[in-house]
């Protein structure tokens, strides 16, 4: 994988992308919102590959895998108008099949090929699933990373101007109440990744995304985790009372411990 193919990938995603703009403005909004988090995804994928020093295949492939991670968002939004998997399709199967479709991924080698698809088929699963190689493993674990970093920007971003520019696909029909589970609260307290099954709110999902912390596998994801504040700026969009502050100073400490380690 060189910067000639990459390159070349990158022009025929955003002609893809195009081909979804509508004059419907919430399909356009959110078509717009996954375009621009897939180019910030390729930032974070391009500022952790570069931390590890794997060398230049690797560091553009990284890349690639991340502008192409969500291309099945576009055409789920288009045609189911939400982001919600178990009520359309899942976006990281339907990305696959796009990107077989239009046999876009033939320019690379078949290792390479296959290394695409088997990081985005994992980019949203719970845990990474498979028996997959060290190469394979690496670039999928990469992928998880950099999505949830630019996954929390994407939240506060919302938060901070959800009454001026609302976005329901966003929401994922939850209610935005002010109570949360303590099911997950524990959960985090115990430094596990918090299960969905009792996100029952806005702040349960929250605290799920705050608990991505601990399906972090780079020293670079969290630095700039802290460098970015994400954490904190998150813990702000919930209740406040001692329980949220305990877990805020639980996974700062937890996020400060993996630093001092590497």
């Amino acid at each position: 994988m060189d910067e000639e193919k990459f390159n070349e990938l990158k022009t025929w995603f955003y002609t893809y992308v195009s081909s979804f703009y509508t004059d419907d403005s919430f399909i356009q909004q959110n078509v717009i919102l996954k375009e621009e988090h897939s180019t910030r995804v390729c930032e974070n994928a391009s500022l952790i590959a570069a931390s590890e020093k794997r060398g230049k295949d690797d560091y553009f492939l990284a890349k690639t895998i991340a502008l192409l991670h969500d291309v099945g968002r576009f055409e789920q939004i288009s045609k189911y108008r939400t982001f919600k998997d178990s009520e359309s399709e899942n976006h990281a199967v339907l990305g696959v099949k796009v990107l077989k479709t239009a046999g876009v991924l033939s320019i690379l080698p078949a290792d390479e090929q296959r290394i695409n698809l088997l990081a985005i088929v994992n980019h949203n699963k719970f845990q990474i699933k498979g028996n997959l190689d060290e190469r394979t493993l690496f670039h999928a674990k990469l992928i998880r990373d950099a999505d949830k970093l630019d996954i929390y920007k994407v939240l506060l971003d919302h938060y901070s101007q959800k009454d001026e520019i609302p976005n329901p696909a966003l929401y994922l029909g939850l209610p935005d109440k002010p109570e949360y589970s303590p099911v997950i609260v524990s959960e985090i307290l115990d430094n596990k990744v918090a299960s969905v099954s009792h996100v029952k709110t806005c702040n349960d999902m929250n605290l799920t995304r705050l608990a991505w912390l601990f399906d972090m596998h780079f020293k670079e994801t969290f630095r700039l985790v802290k460098e970015r504040g994400f954490i904190d700026k998150l813990i702000a969009t919930l209740p406040q009372n001692d329980e949220i502050k305990t877990l805020q100073d639980h996974l700062n400490e937890y996020m400060d411990l993996i630093l001092e380690k590497h």
